[in-house]
């Protein structure tokens, strides 16, 4: 193993939550921090201070000791987003809950997480609630902004403290700040612990790599339950001084006039964003939003074909990048040059390796598993059981496969998991797909591989088509064999309306699992079966 992945010291001194806090009271407290899109109303650094301040002298009365936990049950709001750095900057731990789940899934984290409190917005559905309270951890309510008024339960408890720096943060910079949950395709979702150390690493390469200063305005559409919204909008603005708007859900209405009238310089998107926008245009471009620098892209893969077209009709810059629950962001591209293609450069605080089945780095452009160390990596998962697996000393194997090139920008091929094995050849759904995009009436497609009596495994596409044009399975079956040999020929095309989702803009490849076993399956799986799906 290249022994320079092991141990790698950070590039920057660790910063506590607390510090940075305080920091940025004194120098710029009534600079605005975070605003909420719908309404304006708005929280400064000062005041953000003040609250979390109080908060902590809540958590000392009530005698919360390090690795207690608190579960916060809440839609976007700048509430929640004073929960998620309070309860950090006191020592406890927080977990920020999905309420777009359903009530199993919330039970199941909920047990096993244990909070010994949960904050929720007044907003929460009743039957999530019911989990909450099953649990006989205290629950109080709290409404979208972190004042004292009108059924804002928690904030009016708090009221009776006092705003000021006087309670002695918990813990060192190795105790558990936060859980969040992953969001896989099939499995069931996982709890990623991350210390106050890594999570500090984490944000400051996400700062870094997407080049957010004081000076910028971040718009964050998606929940801030996702790790990648923490790390890319309410955390990084705060750690360098910067401000961010923060909307209760994506509006693909709304989204020009926010960046518009918030002067907005960094929007942040997901390829389902993307995607959106192009099926739906706007007749805004670039020179209409003199503040945007750039948009980005990450969370899942996006085709040339959608970047291309994208960058053609808007004129807006697409900065992509690739990161996982585990790590935080692992490449990012330059944003002053983006490339098309490439996922980005390795971020500071984080050594990057494609390695060969004995965890020699492999050759530029020669494919390997993505292999990561350094300070920003995970330290923990969270057991069903609510214990602590400590991540293994070393390396962290991702799954990913890729390489890099000749400039050392890397490259995403596909998952190890997902290969396709058919008849003992490895094909790559990711490569399937890109073909299927490259069709010019393709709004998006998905590939997984399925049951086959004879090789084991086949391929199964599924396609959307642009609005108001006409597709046929014929026509993609037409274009596939074009472009790939006999072996890589799709044993179903099935065409929808769309492609089933996660919360998270993932493709659930149990959604279409579930299709396919509907839809084609009864057929003749050994044949190549064209589907007429649900166009």
């Amino acid at each position: 193993m290249n022994q320079r992945i092991l141990n790698m010291k950070p590039t920057v001194p660790y910063q506590s939550l607390n510090q940075i806090i305080t920091r940025h009271a004194y120098e710029r407290g009534d600079k605005i921090y975070g605003t909420c899109a719908e309404t304006g109303r708005s929280l400064s650094f000062a005041q953000l201070d003040a609250v979390t301040s109080r908060m902590g002298h809540f958590f000392a009365a009530r005698g919360f000791k390090i690795g207690d936990r608190v579960s916060v049950l809440s839609e976007n709001c700048l509430s929640q987003m004073c929960f998620f750095h309070g309860i950090q900057r006191y020592g406890a731990t927080v977990s920020l809950v999905n309420c777009d789940v359903n009530a199993k899934n919330v039970q199941q984290i909920l047990h096993d997480v244990g909070p010994k409190l949960i904050v929720y917005h007044r907003k929460t559905p009743p039957e999530l609630l019911a989990v909450a309270r099953a649990t006989g951890a205290e629950c109080l309510a709290f409404t979208d902004y972190p004042v004292a008024e009108d059924d804002n339960e928690f904030f009016n408890l708090i009221e009776q403290y006092p705003p000021i720096r006087d309670v002695e943060p918990l813990g060192t910079p190795d105790d558990i700040a936060l859980i969040n949950y992953t969001s896989g395709t099939t499995s069931r979702p996982k709890g990623v612990c991350y210390s106050h150390s890594c999570f500090f690493y984490i944000v400051n390469s996400a700062a870094n790599g997407f080049d957010i200063h004081e000076n910028d305005r971040v718009l964050e559409c998606r929940a801030m339950t996702w790790i990648s919204s923490q790390i890319l909008s309410i955390s990084p603005t705060l750690q360098v001084g910067a401000s961010f708007v923060l909307a209760r859900k994506f509006s693909s209405s709304n989204l020009f006039d926010w960046i518009r009238d918030y002067g907005i310089t960094i929007s942040i998107g997901v390829p389902t964003i993307i995607t959106m926008l192009m099926e739906r245009p706007h007749a805004v471009t670039k020179d209409d939003l003199p503040t945007l620098r750039y948009m980005t892209t990450s969370s899942a893969p996006i085709t040339p074909e959608t970047y291309k077209a994208f960058q053609t009709r808007y004129g807006i810059t697409l900065v992509q990048a690739m990161g996982m629950s585990e790590s935080g962001f692992i490449f990012v591209n330059d944003p002053s040059a983006p490339r098309l293609g490439p996922v980005g450069l390795e971020v500071r605080n984080l050594r990057a390796r494609f390695v060969d089945q004995n965890d020699n780095d492999t050759l530029p452009n020669v494919e390997g598993e993505l292999m990561l160390d350094g300070p920003q990596i995970f330290n923990a998962y969270l057991l069903s059981n609510g214990e602590i697996q400590l991540r293994p000393p070393g390396g962290f194997r991702t799954g990913d496969l890729g390489h890099y090139d000749q400039d050392g920008y890397a490259w995403i091929t596909g998952r190890k998991k997902d290969l396709i094995i058919r008849g003992g050849v490895n094909i790559s759904p990711m490569e399937i797909t890109s073909y299927l995009s490259e069709h010019p009436a393709v709004l998006e497609a998905a590939t997984i591989g399925v049951p086959d009596n004879i090789y084991g495994e086949g391929i199964a596409c599924f396609v959307v088509a642009k609005p108001g044009v006409e597709l046929s399975v014929e026509e993609m079956t037409a274009h596939m064999a074009q472009r790939v040999s006999g072996f890589k020929m799709p044993q179903s095309i099935t065409l929808l309306e769309s492609i089933p989702k996660l919360d998270r803009g993932k493709v659930s490849k149990d959604g279409l699992l579930q299709i396919w076993n509907i839809q084609v399956k009864p057929m003749h799986p050994n044949e190549r079966i064209q589907s007429g799906g649900q166009r």
